[in-house]
C-alpha cells in the first residue's frame, strides 16, 4: 500500500505494479497528483509540470495492478512486515467515480461557490468540482461537511440550505423544485410551520437565525404568481389500490408518494373541502385558503381520487371494495373541554369547532348559520389556553367584532407554548393576557355565561405518566367576566368510525395503536399516521409521517418485510461559538441583521382576515438568503442530481471503514505549504497583493485562474515590480530546517515572470542561495545574469502598504555603507506585488497518521528514518519517502519513491505476480487494403500551445488535407477523458490512422498508441506532431508564424500517417540478471536489493576493496551512528550473498546489446550476459593545486582532515585555528552538495576535541539544505567556546594567494 498520491506515491506505485505487485494507492483528496499538479514549470529545465506528470497520472489511473483509493485515509496498521492489516476510512465522495463521465454538468448547476483550493484561493469553484482539469480519477466530487443543522432539525428532512442557495442566485424555479422533493406544501409551511430549523440555525451564533420559513414562502408565492403549468396525471403502473382516510397534510403527502410509485389512491374526506386542519383549523389571516387549495390541487392533479363529504364508517367495506391497504390519517379535529361546572353552556365553545365553523362559513352562505357571529360579535370573549391554537381563536374573535378578547392559561407569560411573536401580535391587536391561572367553574345567570372563576397558579408540572401537578395560591380566587368562553386546551383525532370489532387497536389517549417503526396497526393492511397515531402535531411532522408511512405501505404491497428502510447516519454540521467567532475574525462572516418580514399594521389587521404577513420582496429574499453560512458546504439542492444523466450522484453516501491486507506500506503523504498568515509581519491575508509562492505559481500557470497572465489580486493590473521574500516558514525561530526548494522555485518563478513580461523588475531577498543540485547553480546564474533578476542578501522583517495604491513598501539593507563607513545604506522602495516563498511543513493530519501507525517523528512531524537505511521508518515494513522524510525537491522525491519500491519489492519478492492482471486489448483490426482515414487531434495544452498557436485554425486547416476525415481540438490531449475520447472517435468514425499534434513523443507517444490499441488499431498506425516544442516555444512571440509552422507540421504528420503500415512486436527473452558498476554504498545497496528480489548480480569494483568513498567517512555529525560498522556490515552482506558475484580490481571493458539482453566484457576476462546495467561509479574528492595544496602540508582537503580527526593526536597537538575555504575547483561551476555539511561536521568535531580552537569558514553560501540546517544552527550557536567560532561570507571569490 502506498499512502499519498503525489509524484512520489505515483512513482512508487508504478514501480511496484510493474514489478508484478498489486498496489493500493491511498489519497486523501478527490484526485491524485499532489502539489506537482499545481506547478506551472519545473526547474531547472522549465519543462511544463503538467506535461511531465500527466503521463504518470494517466498510466497510474490505467494500470490494472494499481487500485486508486481517493478520499481515503489510513487509520491504523496492525501486524508485522509482510503481513499488515490496514484499516481505511473511505470518506464519501457523493459522486460514483465508476459512473461519472466527467461532463461537468453538476458543476455548471451547483449554486455553492467556494475558494478553489487547487488555485490556492485565487478563484472560486463550485461545491461539485473536479480538482483540476487533468485529474485522475477524472470523475467529479462534491464538497460536503455533512447535513446542515436546519435539515437535521426538520422532521421531513427539508433541504433548506439547498433552496436558500438557489434563492441567493435568483433560481426560484429550481428552489421550488428542491422544496417539493421533501414537502408538497411549501406555501403552507412557509406560513405556519413551527420552523425548528431556525432554532438549529448556526447563524444564530452570529446574530439571528435565518428566516428559513419566510424564504420558503417567498419561493412558493413566486411560483403561484407565475402561470400555472398543467400537471399530467401519472399512470397507474401497479394493480393495487390504497384508501387514505383524511385529506390533511399526512394523508395527502402519503397519497402523493403512493401515486408517484404507481398505485391507485383514493382519499376520503368527511369535510366539504380538502386540507384537513390546514383548511379549517388555521385562520385565513395566517393561511389563506387559496394557498391550501392550490397545493392540494397540485397533488390531486397527479391522479389522486378525492372524495369529499364522504364519511368512512366501516373499514371492512373498504377492503371489500378492492383496496388492499388503508391509511388512517384523520386529523385532530376533536377539541377538549375541562370537566368543570358550566362547560356545557351554549356560549362555551371548543377551539376546533369554532375555527372550523369560521372557515367553512367562508365557503358560502350554505355553510354559515350566523349563530357563531352572534356569540362573538359585541361580546366579551375569554379563550382558555396558551398555545398557538388559542392565539388563533383569540385573534379570530377580534376580527369577528368581539367587544373584548382575553386569554387565560396555566402557564406563565414566559412559558406559554405559543410562539413569542404570535403572543406579541395578539397583544398588538388588543388581546389581554391572564397567565398563571387555573379554572374552577364557568359562572352563568339564567343559563347565560357571565364569567370564569379562576385561581392563581403558583407552580405546575407534568409527572412521568402525563398527569398534571398543580399548586395554586390560597385566597387568590377571582372572576374573569365574559359572555363567551372558548376552550383551547388541546385536541384529538376523531376515531368514532373504528368500532371495537374492526380489529384496529386504540390507545387510552384515543390514538390508533401502531408499531412506531412501521406505522402498521393491529389489523393487517391497516396503517395509521399523523395526528391519528401520535396525537396533535405540527404540519411538518404530519408531512414527515406521510412520507414514512407511504414507504411502509409500498413495502407491504410489494410483499417485503415491514422493516424500517435503512437510513444512513449522516453527520450534522453543528458549529461551536468558537468556530463561528474564528470565521468572523477571518472576515468570512459579517454580522448582518435579519431582514424583517413586512407586516400589516395592527389597526389594519383587526379590521378583517387579510393575511398579516406581506412576504419578502425579491430583493429582501435574496438579501436574507445571502446570510446563510452554508454550514454543510454542499447545500443538497439536488440540482446536480437532476442534470446527471449517468445517475452517479448519491447525497446519502456516508463514510465507511475497510480493512485491507498488505505486505508493506510506503508513506508518501507529502507536505503542506507554510501558512503565511502566521507570519503577520508580511500582511498575508490583509494586504491583497501579498501572495504565496504557490499562489504565484497558479498565476503563472496556463490552467490557472488568470490563464497564465500575472495580475495583481487587488485590481487585476499587471505588476511591474515584484519582490520575493525567501525563508518564510523556514530557517526561523519556529522552523530549524531549510525547506530545500524555495531558492530554486523563486528563481524559476522570477524567470517565468520575466519571460511573460520582460520589463518586469524582479527582486529576490534571501539569506543564502541554496542551488545545490544538478544544474541548479547554472540556473541561478542564468536568472541573475541573463534575465536580470536582482538578488539581495538580507531578510526582510516586515512590510507596509500604501493605502491609496495598495503598493507594498519593502525596506532592506544590502550590507554596503555610504562610503564613509559611518552607517549602512538602507533602501525602501515600493513594489506592486510581494511573493512569500513559503516553506514546507508536515500537516497535523499527517502527524496524526504517523502517530497512529507508530512510526517515529521528529518535533516538526518529519519521519525519523534509520540512519544508513534512510527509507526505513522505525517500524519494519513501513517506508517513508519524499518530503515526509525531510524537505526535498521533485527529483530526489522520485528517487526516494523508486528506492522504497525496490525495498518493498525485495521484502515481498515471493509474492510477485500472485495478484496481478494483464491488460487485454481487442483483436487488432486488419486495415490492409483500406483507404487511409486519418483522424487529427490538436492539443491546446492549456495555453502552453493554445496561448501561442491558433489551435482551432490548425485543426480546421487539417480538415482539408488528403485522407483526413476528422479533426478536433482538445484542451489536454493527454488527460484521461481525452484519451478515452480518441478511442471512441476511432471506433465511431472508423478511423485507421491517428495524428496527435501536441508535445514531444518522448513524453506521450506510448499513451496515445495505447489509446488506438484500445480501439483495435495497430499502435504503429499513429503519428505525432510536436507543435509545443517546435512552434509555441520557438515562436512564442509571433503567433502567426507559430500557427503556420504548426499547420505545416500537422500536414507532414498526416501525410506520413497515411503511409504507415502496421508493425508487430515479437517476444524476446530477457536475461534475469544485473550488472552493477561501482562497489561503493550505492552499488552495494543496489546489488543487495536486487539479490533480495531473487536476481543474480555481478558487482564490479575497480579498487581492490568494496566501500568507495564510504571508506573515507569515519563519523557522523551527530555521532549517533558508526559509518565504519555500516561499511563492514555492508561488505559482509555482499560477500556472503549467494546471488552476488563480486569482481574486485576489475573494470568494464566493453558492452553491447539492448534492454534485457546485454553482453559485457570485464578486465578480468569474464564475459557476462545481463538484462540491466546500473552505473554507480560515484565521485572523487577534488584535489587541485589551488590555495598552496600540495606544496604546504598545512593545506589539506576535508576528507584528509576528517581522517586525521578520526584518530586525533593529543589536544595540545591539535591546531589552535583552522580556516576552511569552500567552493574550490569544480565547485566554481556547480555545487558539490556535501561540502558545507562536511566542513561544519569537521569544525564541530575539532571544537569537541579542542573547545578553545578558532574556526573560520569562508564561503559564498552555506548550502546545508533540508534538515542539514540544524548542523549550521549548531555551529553558529556553539556556546561553550573560549573563543567564538567565526563563520564569515566573502562577497567575492577569495584569492588563492591571500
Amino acid at each position: 500500500m502506498v499512502v499519498g498520491g503525489g509524484i512520489a506515491g505515483m512513482q512508487a506505485s508504478l514501480d511496484l505494479a510493474d514489478q508484478g505487485f498489486k498496489v493500493f494507492l491511498v489519497e486523501s483528496q478527490s484526485a491524485i497528483g499532489g502539489h506537482m499538479a499545481q506547478l506551472d514549470k519545473t526547474f531547472p529545465t522549465n519543462d511544463c509540470a503538467m506535461c511531465t506528470i500527466s503521463p504518470k497520472l494517466v498510466e497510474t489511473g490505467r494500470h490494472l495492478n494499481i487500485e486508486i483509493l481517493t478520499d481515503t485515509e489510513v487509520q491504523a496498521v496492525e501486524g508485522q512486515a509482510g503481513d499488515f492489516s490496514v484499516q481505511l476510512r473511505r470518506k464519501p465522495r457523493y459522486i460514483d467515480p465508476l459512473k461519472c463521465v466527467g461532463c461537468g454538468d453538476c458543476a455548471e448547476v451547483c449554486p455553492i461557490q467556494l475558494p478553489d483550493s487547487f488555485n490556492e484561493g485565487l478563484a472560486p469553484r463550485r461545491a461539485a468540482f473536479r480538482l483540476y482539469p487533468q485529474a485522475i480519477p477524472a470523475a467529479y466530487a462534491i464538497a460536503k461537511e455533512g447535513v446542515s443543522p436546519c435539515r437535521d432539525a426538520c422532521p421531513a428532512g427539508q433541504r433548506a440550505q439547498g433552496y436558500i442557495a438557489l434563492i441567493r442566485e435568483g433560481r426560484y424555479a429550481d428552489a421550488m423544485r428542491v422544496i417539493r422533493e421533501d414537502n408538497p406544501f411549501p406555501g403552507i409551511c412557509g406560513r405556519i410551520c413551527n420552523h425548528r430549523c431556525e432554532l438549529a440555525c448556526n447563524r444564530g451564533l452570529v446574530d439571528e437565525p435565518l428566516n428559513i420559513h419566510g424564504l420558503k414562502r417567498f419561493v412558493a408565492d413566486w411560483a403561484m404568481s407565475e402561470e400555472r403549468e398543467p400537471i399530467e396525471p401519472l399512470p397507474q403502473t401497479r394493480s393495487q389500490n390504497v384508501a387514505v382516510i383524511g385529506a390533511g397534510p399526512c394523508g395527502l403527502t402519503a397519497a402523493r408518494d403512493l401515486v408517484t410509485l404507481g398505485y391507485g389512491v383514493t382519499v376520503f374526506e368527511a369535510l366539504p373541502v380538502a386540507g384537513g386542519m390546514l383548511r379549517v383549523g388555521v385562520p385565513e389571516y395566517r393561511l389563506p385558503g387559496a394557498i391550501v387549495d392550490r397545493e392540494v390541487q397540485d397533488i390531486l392533479d397527479l391522479g389522486v381520487d378525492l372524495r369529499l363529504n364522504t364519511h368512512v364508517d366501516d373499514l371492512d367495506q373498504l377492503f371489500e371494495q378492492g383496496y388492499e391497504a388503508v391509511l388512517i390519517a384523520v386529523g385532530a379535529h376533536e377539541g377538549k373541554k375541562l370537566p368543570i361546572p358550566g362547560a356545557d353552556l351554549p356560549e362555551v365553545l371548543v377551539n376546533t369547532h369554532f375555527l372550523r365553523d369560521v372557515r367553512l362559513a367562508e365557503l358560502g352562505p350554505e355553510h354559515d348559520t350566523g349563530v357563531l357571529r352572534q356569540r362573538i360579535e359585541g361580546q366579551r370573549v375569554v379563550v382558555l389556553g396558551g398555545g398557538n391554537v388559542a392565539i388563533d381563536c383569540a385573534r379570530t374573535a377580534v376580527r369577528l367584532g368581539a367587544a373584548s378578547v382575553a386569554m387565560a392559561c396555566l402557564e406563565t407569560r414566559e412559558t406559554m407554548p405559543a410562539h413569542a411573536w404570535e403572543i406579541e401580535e395578539a397583544e398588538e391587536e388588543g388581546v389581554r393576557l391572564y397567565p398563571a391561572r387555573s379554572f374552577t367553574r364557568i359562572r352563568d345567570e339564567a343559563g347565560q355565561v357571565t364569567g370564569v372563576e379562576c385561581v392563581d397558579v403558583v407552580s405546575m408540572a407534568f409527572d412521568a405518566g402525563g398527569g398534571l401537578q398543580l399548586e395554586t395560591e390560597p385566597g387568590s380566587e377571582h372572576i374573569l367576566e365574559c359572555d363567551t368562553v372558548i376552550f383551547s386546551i388541546g385536541q384529538r383525532a376523531g376515531l368514532a368510525f373504528i368500532p371495537d370489532e374492526a380489529g384496529v387497536g386504540v390507545t387510552p389517549q384515543r390514538t390508533v395503536a401502531i408499531d412506531p417503526d412501521t406505522f402498521a396497526a393491529s389489523r393487517a393492511g391497516v396503517f395509521a399516521a399523523g395526528d391519528a397515531a401520535t396525537g396533535t402535531s405540527f404540519v411538518i411532522e404530519a408531512v414527515a409521517a406521510g412520507h414514512k408511512v407511504s414507504g411502509t405501505i409500498h413495502q407491504y404491497l410489494s410483499g417485503l418485510p415491514l422493516q424500517p428502510r435503512f437510513a444512513p447516519d449522516l453527520p450534522v454540521v453543528k458549529m461551536s461559538a468558537e468556530q463561528v467567532d474564528a470565521r468572523v475574525e477571518r472576515g468570512e462572516i459579517s454580522p448582518t441583521p435579519r431582514v424583517p418580514m413586512p407586516m400589516v399594521q395592527a389597526a389594519e389587521r383587526r379590521a378583517g382576515f387579510a393575511e398579516v404577513e406581506r412576504g419578502y420582496s425579491e430583493t429582501e429574499a435574496r438579501t436574507e438568503a445571502a446570510r446563510c453560512l452554508a454550514c454543510g458546504v454542499c447545500s443538497e439542492c439536488l440540482s446536480c442530481s437532476y442534470v446527471c444523466q449517468a445517475e452517479a450522484i448519491n447525497h446519502d453516501e456516508v463514510a465507511r471503514t475497510e480493512t485491507i491486507p498488505v505486505g508493506a506500506v510506503i508513506l508518501a503523504p507529502g507536505f503542506e505549504p507554510y501558512h503565511a498568515e502566521l507570519s503577520e509581519e508580511y500582511g498575508f491575508g490583509r494586504y491583497p497583493n501579498v501572495v504565496t509562492s504557490l499562489q504565484f505559481e497558479r498565476l503563472l500557470s496556463a490552467s490557472g485562474p488568470t490563464a497564465g497572465h500575472v495580475h495583481r489580486p487587488s485590481d487585476g493590473e499587471r505588476p511591474k515590480r515584484i519582490a520575493f521574500l525567501q525563508c518564510v516558514g523556514s530557517r526561523d525561530q519556529t522552523h530549524d530546517y531549510c525547506s530545500a526548494v524555495c531558492c530554486m522555485y523563486a528563481a524559476k518563478e522570477a524567470i517565468m515572470a520575466k519571460e511573460h513580461e520582460p520589463d518586469t523588475d524582479v527582486h529576490i531577498f534571501m539569506m543564502d542561495m541554496r542551488s545545490y543540485s544538478k544544474g541548479y547553480e547554472e540556473y541561478y546564474r542564468r536568472a541573475e545574469q541573463t534575465y536580470g533578476v536582482n538578488y539581495h542578501r538580507c531578510r526582510i522583517s516586515g512590510l507596509r502598504q500604501e493605502p491609496d495604491s495598495n503598493r507594498l513598501l519593502v525596506r532592506w539593507h544590502d550590507g554596503v555603507d555610504d562610503g564613509d563607513g559611518s552607517r549602512p545604506a538602507v533602501t525602501e522602495e515600493p513594489f506592486d506585488m510581494v511573493v512569500l516563498s513559503v516553506g514546507m511543513e508536515i500537516s497535523p493530519s499527517v502527524r496524526q497518521l504517523g502517530r497512529d501507525l507508530g512510526v517515529e517523528l521528529d518535533p516538526y512531524g518529519f519521519c525519523a528514518t534509520v540512519r544508513f537505511d534512510p527509507l526505513q521508518t522505525s517500524r519494519p515494513g513501513i517506508f517513508a519517502v519524499g518530503p515526509f522524510r525531510e524537505p526535498k525537491d521533485i527529483p530526489e522525491t522520485v528517487v526516494d519513491a523508486s528506492g522504497a519500491a525496490a525495498q518493498a519489492g525485495a521484502m515481498l519478492a515471493a509474492a510477485r505476480g500472485s495478484l496481478t492482471r494483464e491488460r487485454e486489448f481487442p483483436p487488432e483490426r486488419d486495415v490492409t487494403g483500406e483507404e487511409p482515414r486519418v483522424g487529427v487531434f490538436v492539443c491546446n495544452c492549456g495555453s502552453n500551445i493554445g496561448g501561442f498557436v491558433d489551435v482551432p485554425a490548425v485543426a480546421e486547416s487539417a480538415g482539408d488535407l488528403p485522407h483526413v476525415t476528422h479533426t478536433e481540438p482538445m484542451l489536454y490531449a493527454c488527460s484521461q477523458d481525452s484519451i478515452e475520447r480518441i478511442t471512441e472517435r476511432v471506433k465511431e468514425l472508423d478511423l485507421n490512422r491517428v495524428v496527435v499534434a501536441s508535445c514531444t513523443p518522448r513524453t506521450h507517444e506510448p499513451l496515445f498508441r495505447d489509446s488506438i490499441r484500445a480501439a483495435g488499431l495497430n499502435p504503429y498506425l499513429f503519428e505525432m506532431a510536436n507543435i509545443r516544442n517546435q512552434c509555441s516555444w520557438v515562436h512564442s512571440h509571433d503567433q502567426a508564424v507559430a500557427t503556420a509552422k504548426a499547420e505545416e507540421l500537422v500536414s507532414m504528420a498526416a501525410a506520413r500517417a497515411a503511409q504507415l503500415e502496421p508493425l508487430h512486436t515479437v517476444p524476446v527473452s530477457v536475461e534475469h540478471s544485473a550488472l552493477v558498476i561501482g562497489g561503493g554504498p550505492a552499488g552495494m545497496t543496489t546489488a543487495l536489493t536486487l539479490a533480495e528480489q531473487g536476481f543474480p548480480v555481478h558487482l564490479v569494483e575497480r579498487e581492490e576493496a568494496l566501500g568507495g568513498n564510504l571508506r573515507h567517512v569515519f563519523y557522523t555529525a551527530d555521532g549517533t551512528a558508526d559509518p565504519r560498522a555500516f561499511l563492514e556490515a555492508s561488505v559482509r552482506q555482499v560477500e556472503q550473498h549467494p546471488l552476488i558475484d563480486v569482481h574486485l580490481g576489475t573494470e568494464l571493458v566493453d558492452t553491447s546489446g539492448f534492454v534485457g539482453n546485454f553482453n559485457s566484457s570485464l578486465s578480468d576476462g569474464t564475459e557476462l550476459k545481463h538484462g540491466v546495467t546500473v552505473v554507480a561509479t560515484g565521485g572523487q574528492e577534488y584535489r587541485g593545486d589551488e590555495y598552496l595544496y600540495g606544496t604546504d602540508s598545512r593545506v589539506v582537503t576535508q576528507q584528509q582532515f576528517e581522517a586525521w580527526l578520526a584518530e586525533p593526536p593529543a589536544a595540545e597537538d591539535l591546531p589552535d585555528s583552522v580556516t576552511m575555504i569552500q567552493c574550490v575547483g569544480p565547485a566554481e561551476r556547480y555545487c558539490g552538495r556535501i561540502c558545507c555539511s562536511q566542513a561544519l561536521k569537521n569544525a564541530l568535531r575539532l571544537l569537541d576535541l579542542k573547545p578553545e580552537a578558532e574556526v573560520t569558514i569562508i564561503y559564498r553560501d552555506i548550502r546545508v539544505y533540508g534538515l542539514g540546517e540544524r548542523l549550521y544552527t549548531e555551529a553558529v550557536s556553539y556556546t561553550h567556546l573560549t573563543l567564538p567560532t567565526m563563520i564569515i561570507r566573502c562577497r567575492s571569490r577569495w584569492s588563492p594567494y591571500h
